[in-house]
């Protein structure tokens, strides 16, 4: 039972982390995220402002370092 949990956790942190840096879009990310069975509104807006904010420090990180340049 750990084991498949590890599993999702691993699929969703990828997803977020495609998402954050910016190598798939929202609708690609939601679609992700009900592959995974995250299927309600509250869980996809739960889960969609956790990786919003992954993006922004992302971009953030990004424009720090060529500002750095």
């Amino acid at each position: 039972m750990g084991r498949a949990k590890d599993v999702f956790l691993d699929k969703l942190e990828s997803l977020q982390t495609k998402y954050a840096k910016c190598k798939i879009d929202t609708e690609q990310f939601e679609k992700g995220l009900k592959e995974l069975g995250i299927t309600s509104q509250e869980e996809i807006l739960f889960e969609k402002l956790d990786a919003e904010e992954a993006r922004y420090n992302f971009k953030m990180d990004s424009a720090a370092e060529q500002a750095k340049k």
